[in-house]
Order: C-alpha cells, then structure tokens, then sequence
C-alpha cells in the first residue's frame, strides 16, 4: 500500500495524460549547465555564436516536451512532427502556450544531460537553437531513451 501512494504522489495528471514529476534539482541543474553556455558564448560549426541572455523554466513547454518524448516512444518514431503529423508551433499551441518564436531539439539514446547537451553543441543546427537570443524560456523532458528540449518567446500582450 505504502509503494501504490508513493507511485501515485510521484506522478501528476494532466489533461489524461499521465507525467512523471521531475526532481526540481534535476530541472535546475539542466537550466543552469544551458544559461552556462548561453552567458559564454560558443562556436556553432564554425560560426561564433554571442553571449545569448538566460533562459527560464517554463512548465508549459516542458508538458508538451514530455508528451513529445513520450509519443516517440509509444509510436517509435524519432521526428519534429509528431505520431498526428503536428509540427512544435501546432503542439505548443494546442498546450496553450502563446507564442512568437519556438524551437526544438530532439536526442536518442544519451542517458544523462550532460551527453545530449554535448551531442546538441556538436550539431550546428541543435547548437543555433539553443543559442538564439530571440528565445526566453525552454524546459527539457526525457522518457526512456527520447529527449526533447523545447524553447520558446510568448507574445506580448
């Protein structure tokens, strides 16, 4: 009995999807080692990126960075689009997230952060991304062997 209540406040439902709840360490540490690079600046191939403004957690793209991962795993597949064809603007807006820039970067098989942050800075295109200064908040999910780092900007009100 003592198991099923832990194995239920361990888990939050949303929207009938169930979502592990993720150490809050484990989110801050992903937040600081990305802000790390983003204050440095960095070369992405051979292109210098600037120093790029921190990033902060944001819930909402970490849902739909969750779901993502997990209907990789389900429909094993590893793509922008997901199993319904729906590319990250569709996902994040069918989340709520009202957005004016989005991004996405997707790992497979890296068991800790500190392996697909490295393998996102060795592909120019993952490193572009999480270096555009245009984005203010990004979460990062993983589930089983799929990742999903999603960044965004809100409109304006």
């Amino acid at each position: 009995m003592t198991l099923l209540l832990y194995l239920f406040l361990n888990f939050v439902s949303l929207s009938g999807v169930v979502y592990p709840d993720w150490d809050v360490y484990a989110k801050d540490e992903m937040l600081t080692k990305v802000n790390e690079v983003r204050k440095k600046g960095c070369y992405c191939g051979r292109r210098y990126m600037n120093p790029a403004p921190p990033v902060k957690w944001d819930e909402t793209l970490f849902k739909s960075a969750l779901h993502h991962a997990m209907d990789m795993d389900r429909n094993n597949f590893f793509a922008h689009f997901s199993s319904d064809g729906l590319n990250i603007g569709d996902r994040l807006s069918r989340q709520g997230y009202d957005w004016q820039v989005v991004g996405e970067n997707l790992g497979e098989g890296q068991k800790h952060f500190d392996e697909v942050l490295n393998d996102w800075m060795e592909s120019y295109s993952h490193c572009v991304m999480l270096m555009n200064p245009k984005v203010e908040e990004m979460a990062v999910a993983k589930y089983n062997d799929y990742w999903v780092q999603h960044f965004g900007k809100r409109m304006k009100r």
